[in-house]
């Protein structure tokens, strides 16, 4: 799936270790998110979808202002990937290395549009390498945090003290190399492909006792447990939904967070039979169906986060796409 296939997404739990960090070294990450034009992020739900590129583009901001140069080993060390919200129930019951390897290629891009991941082998060594899209020229810290959380998945079984025989980055050797000794204190080749790194073949039949079995699961099929769009549309209508209620939606902000131009959003959505309007349509009518069936939030309130002028319109407008009221559909799907 690429980006000419849909709008880049990353988990709002994949994320959420960088806001932490961030905060923990007094970032103002309020106001740095709204540099990148990001809307809040709500805690409850790590499940949320954001567009991709404005969260990258958060990392290599505060990475660069704050003068932190290993932000995204921090990130990785805050949240080991096997303790991510969305990925921790999807691999949950693994049994060996190479079965969590196998599974984590496999259900790592239900996370971010980035989260491509690939076994290769190789003589004695497997290769875990990363290939998804970068969408910054320059994603030093990204590739940091996936490659520390790449060591993460093999010490599960190796142990916490094991170190790849060898890491590749995309990026060109670096002033500061000496941070990558974190990573690993022998052979790390920069210039390459992919951010992959080295796994002895041996480990592969390891169990894995620093993996938490005990995580719920939702699903027989760990795959099936979350999905991405599929489409161009579907795609753009995730990307705003967590904007409505927090930032004025328009053609402007919805090119900067996409990466383009609105030239092609619009000729994009016409080759789907869609518009700008009807996707906001789609997003509004989800944002209201989940805040009906969650929370208990007033109608007229609901109506302004959603931009309409009152209750009234709202309603009318509701009607039109499901055939009930608010109030009605709000008691069909309230818990009993």
């Amino acid at each position: 799936m690429g980006i000419a296939n849909t709008i880049p997404l990353v988990r709002a739990a994949v994320f959420a270790p960088f806001i932490d960090v961030a905060r923990q070294i007094g970032v103002p990450v309020e106001k740095t998110l709204q540099s990148v034009r990001l809307p809040s992020l709500p805690a409850d739900s790590p499940e949320r979808l954001l567009p991709e590129l404005p969260c990258w583009q958060f990392i290599q901001s505060v990475a660069w202002k704050e003068a932190i140069p290993d932000f995204g080993l921090l990130a990785a060390n805050s949240t080991a990937h096997q303790d991510i919200a969305t990925l921790t129930p999807l691999i949950s019951d693994c049994t060996n290395l190479y079965d969590l390897l196998k599974r984590f290629c496999a259900v790592a891009p239900l996370q971010a549009y980035i989260a491509v991941y690939a076994l290769e082998e190789q003589g004695d060594v497997v290769w875990l390498t990363q290939k998804g899209a970068c969408l910054l020229e320059e994603d030093i810290q990204v590739q940091l945090f996936v490659v520390m959380g790449m060591i993460q998945l093999i010490q599960l079984a190796a142990g916490p003290d094991w170190r790849p025989t060898e890491i590749q980055f995309t990026f060109k050797r670096r002033a500061d190399a000496e941070l990558m000794l974190a990573l690993n204190p022998g052979r790390i080749l920069y210039s390459r492909a992919n951010p992959a790194i080295a796994i002895p073949r041996h480990l592969l039949p390891l169990p894995l006792p620093g993996l938490n079995t005990s995580a719920e699961r939702t699903t027989d099929k760990p795959a099936g447990l979350l999905t991405m769009p599929e489409s161009f549309s579907k795609g753009l209508r995730a990307a705003i939904f967590p904007y409505l209620g927090e930032q004025q939606l328009n053609k402007k902000l919805l090119a900067e967070i996409t990466g383009l131009s609105p030239r092609t959003l619009h000729r994009r959505l016409a080759e789907q039979q869609t518009s700008y309007s009807r996707v906001l349509d789609e997003a509004r009518l989800l944002k209201a169906a989940t805040m009906l069936e969650e929370t208990d939030a007033p109608l007229l309130e609901i109506s302004l986060m959603l931009d309409y002028e009152n209750a009234s319109s709202f309603t009318r407008a509701f009607r039109r796409w499901t055939g009930v009221s608010p109030r009605e559909y709000r008691h069909r799907h309230s818990p009993t």
